[in-house]
């Protein structure tokens, strides 16, 4: 069963409620619902810095643990009510205004239960808002629920959530699946993507807007297929979890309409983002390395890059039209292509084990 929920905050009183309910007809739907109640409950009563309300919500045992990853790759395990304890108290010392207002706006998506006897097991995804609350994971993450009854109510025993810091991209980034579907895009996508020249959001699809830019990006979405959390780890790339970021240059073959697109397999997620001048910069830093290229030649490359054609990259470096030409013809001669829109995909395609 998928089911799909807001973050709303209920009081114990509909917690216990709905919980009694469950007991009395042994309904499974009631029980889920029970199951749902404590895990808005704990989240709530965080939020709310009510220890004493959160601390309802969990089983008291040695046995209880947290397993979490945070963006950044830090890892939080603990074993033990008594440690969830200890840092739950720290962090409400640290933090103790109560916010009540921005749970509200947390979305929660593909939620599975499974209900066996006295024991749960429960997941879904987590969108949360960007705000200014520190103990907010912003953007999309996955989540893991056990609980136990005791005593004929549900506790939580175990919590694990991976942070695939999908919410912190500044540059427009649509997640899809490897058929195109959109399944989310950060705000910076949504402003743009309507009006971008080479793509495009249609029937829930995203779309290149030229038949040839369209096999180039559904051949894209395809390779990312087969790849497993194991490809990721066998790479040995210090790649914070993103294994392979394909460059698509899009456009009408015209290097002054050219736009780059990014295909990126992070963390079992496929993404596509566009106008990423951090990744372009990253990768031109690491193709002037690996290609010998000269100053000179890596401003032409940047200029190009961006779209703009030989012309408007000299004028835009104060340099002569000839003199622009010429460093093109080196960076043709030091990279083995021909063309500009060539030259481009290979320069986005320069990596280095640092890089």
């Amino acid at each position: 069963m998928t089911l799909v929920l807001g973050a709303l905050a209920r009081c114990d009183s509909v917690s216990a409620r709905q919980e009694d309910e469950a007991m009395a007809g042994g309904d499974p739907d009631q029980e889920k619902q029970a199951i749902l109640a404590v895990i808005e409950e704990e989240f709530a009563g965080f939020f709310a810095r009510d220890f004493d309300r959160y601390a309802r919500c969990w089983l008291h045992v040695e046995d209880s643990l947290r397993l979490v990853t945070l963006a950044g790759g830090q890892i939080a395990y603990l074993q033990g009510w008594e440690a969830e304890a200890a840092m739950t108290r720290r962090l409400f010392e640290g933090r103790p205004t109560p916010n009540e207002t921005d749970p509200a706006l947390v979305r929660r998506e593909n939620v599975r239960i499974r209900v066996s006897g006295d024991m749960a097991w429960a997941s879904f995804d987590q969108y949360g808002p960007d705000t200014d609350d520190l103990f907010m994971d912003v953007g999309l993450t996955h989540h893991v629920r056990i609980l136990e009854k005791d005593e004929g109510r549900w506790k939580i025993v175990y919590v694990g959530h991976a942070d695939p810091k999908i919410g912190t991209f500044v540059c427009p980034t649509v997640r899809v699946d490897r058929t195109g579907a959109i399944l989310w895009m950060n705000a910076a996508a949504k402003g743009e993507l309507a009006d971008h020249p080479v793509l495009a959001g249609n029937g829930g699809y995203l779309l290149a807007r030229s038949r040839a830019d369209n096999t180039l990006l559904r051949a894209a979405l395809a390779a990312t297929d087969d790849l497993t959390p194991v490809d990721v780890r066998r790479s040995g790339a210090p790649t914070d979890g993103v294994l392979g970021a394909i460059p698509l240059v899009l456009g009408d073959g015209c290097a002054d309409q050219s736009h780059v697109v990014w295909v990126m397999y992070q963390d079992q997620m496929i993404l596509v983002s566009f106008n990423d001048k951090e990744a372009e910069r990253k990768r031109l830093s690491a193709a002037r390395t690996l290609y010998g290229l000269s100053r000179g030649q890596a401003r032409v490359a940047a200029s190009i890059v961006e779209g703009h054609d030989i012309v408007k990259a000299a004028e835009l470096m104060g340099i002569s039209a000839n003199t622009a030409r010429t460093h093109l013809q080196r960076m043709f001669d030091k990279t083995g292509v021909r063309s500009q829109t060539a030259l481009v995909r290979i320069l986005l395609s320069a990596s280095t084990p640092t890089s």
